[in-house]
């Protein structure tokens, strides 16, 4: 699963990164924290964990599907069975075997330990899964059809036996097969990683002796994008994301560039019971009121295009996916005559009232969101304001915490990026909080009805079924897509590479002269 192939351009034309260098230093805007791969599934996590981690299947831009800890595979809707490489090692020295595979998936299924993987990677239930460590197989069975099944299970970060049979371990080293070793780390500023000498099975036959492979890579704690910048600019790092407007003096450097989309623009609704958001005729009043294009164009700096999918556009499963159908039209006016037909009166002050009670909302955001996208939100909180709501824009710095414990908004922007159709079943389903992680609180029906006929589909034959179970979301308003802006990866001295996930490609680095 990826996308179109994107060119890497020309080699580095200036800073430090000029030089051959057995090194590499590699920015991340944000602290990745907990170290364990199967309770983080934060994107700087994600980032940091793929050196010393490895799933079944690589999934590599403009790629087919590529064997890492698999050799081979078969699948259908129900099974999909795995053959493993020979030779695997972890990093503790012991050989992985599959029934280390099937411990390490036991481990993140199980309830207590709370990884955001389960239902989203994995089937939460109904999954049973069968090692044979003589052959090197494993095979995963579901009891429900799963249109994607490589593509979820396939991506899943694979613990060592070590690290499964006693998860504390997993919160100060890495227990993983992955080609870097963790070699030292200071939380909130640098880690560093080491090449594993002994490493042999990557994708595509790359090992440590392959050519160019940084024999050391340092991950650094930037929090400012501006600065990142400039220290790609200086070759003071090798590597790093920009989203912003710094990316305009970059692309005259001649340095190697990957442009990706990211940081979908998705509102979401809070329909607890008690809340205004509850009611579809009020839902359906704020989409509304809010110009999408409008919000779109703010909110990526004029570099985003509207959304046609709630995936990715960098996933290359049912691209032919429009849920612009079932979209709500702008019209403030009728916006407006919709939330008096509710009950939802203006008072003396503009602010909308019904019983007493007045229409305010909470539009929760992630703190650490860049200025383009608080542009865009904050340009929601006026349009709204135009049509007597009162919408707060409340910035957190764990919004994820809030919602998956049933913590106080009505109205969420969440840069949520998928890959597949398939995971929003997972992420828009199930019990409420704080049982389960149905945080949007949804009861459509028809989305789940669909997404149950899909799911009996394989691949692009079941892409009908989950464009109308999108199509379901966005008219009962779940969700209302804005616009999906860019982000561009950078190398100063050194070539890479992204997989389906935007993540950099750890055994496709290679320091350039």
């Amino acid at each position: 699963m990826s996308a179109t192939t994107l060119a890497l351009t020309g080699c580095t034309a200036t800073g430090n990164g000029d030089a051959a260098s057995d090194s590499v230093t590699y920015a991340l805007a944000g602290d990745p924290g907990q170290l364990n791969p199967i309770k983080n599934a934060t994107v700087a996590s994600q980032n940091l964990a793929a050196f010393g981690y490895e799933s079944l299947v690589s999934f590599v831009a403009g790629a087919d599907p590529q064997g890492l800890l698999a050799e081979k595979w078969e699948e259908s809707t129900t099974e999909l069975s795995f053959t493993l490489k020979n030779g695997i090692v972890c990093a503790d020295g012991s050989p992985l075997a599959a029934s280390d595979v099937k411990a390490s998936f036991e481990y993140a299924g199980r309830k207590e330990t709370g990884s955001p993987f389960r239902g989203v990677y994995f089937p939460a239930t109904g999954l049973k899964i069968d090692a044979d460590d003589a052959s090197r197989t494993v095979t995963f069975h579901s009891d429900t059809p799963q249109s994607f099944l490589l593509a979820t299970v396939g991506l899943m970060p694979i613990v060592c036996r070590a690290g499964s049979a006693d998860p504390k371990r997993l919160d100060a080293e890495w227990l993983g097969t992955g080609p870097y070793k963790l070699a030292g780390s200071s939380p909130g500023q640098s880690y560093t990683l080491k090449l594993r000498p002994e490493y042999a099975w990557g994708a595509g036959g790359v090992t440590a002796k392959t050519q160019g492979l940084p024999a050391t890579v340092t991950v650094q704690v930037v929090e400012s994008e501006s600065t990142i910048a400039n220290m790609l600019q200086s070759g003071e790092v090798n590597l790093g994301l920009v989203a912003g407007d710094d990316r305009a003096r970059l692309d005259s450097l001649g340095l190697n560039k990957i442009d990706v989309p990211a940081r979908p623009g998705l509102v979401f609704f809070n329909q607890a019971k008690g809340r205004a958001t509850h009611d579809l005729a009020v839902r359906q009043a704020l989409a509304g009121a809010i110009d999408r294009d409008a919000v779109g164009k703010v909110s990526t700096g004029g570099r985003g295009t509207p959304m046609k999918s709630l995936t990715t556009s960098y996933s290359n499963v049912c691209k032919a996916t429009d849920i612009t159908p079932a979209l709500t039209a702008f019209d403030r006016d009728a916006a407006a005559a919709a939330l008096d037909k509710a009950g939802w009166v203006k008072g003396a002050n503009g602010t909308r009232a019904k019983d007493g009670t007045p229409l305010s909302l909470v539009l929760l955001y992630p703190a650490n969101s860049d200025k383009s996208a608080v542009s865009g939100i904050e340009l929601i909180q006026q349009q709204l304001a135009e049509i007597g709501v009162k919408a707060t824009p409340t910035p957190s710095p764990s919004y994820t915490d809030v919602i998956f414990q049933g913590g106080d908004w009505d109205l969420l922007w969440a840069p949520i990026s998928t890959t597949l159709p398939s995971t929003w079943q997972g992420i828009l389903s199930g019990d409420f909080p704080p049982k389960g992680g149905n945080w949007t609180y949804n009861t459509n029906k028809e989305f789940f009805d669909l997404a149950a006929t899909a799911q009996g589909h394989a691949g692009e034959q079941s892409c009908g079924s989950w464009e109308a179970a999108q199509r379901s979301l966005v008219k009962d308003l779940e969700v209302l897509p804005l616009h999906e802006s860019t982000e561009t990866a950078y190398g100063n001295g050194v070539k890479f590479n992204l997989n389906s996930n935007t993540l950099v490609v750890p055994t496709s680095l290679r320091v350039s002269k």
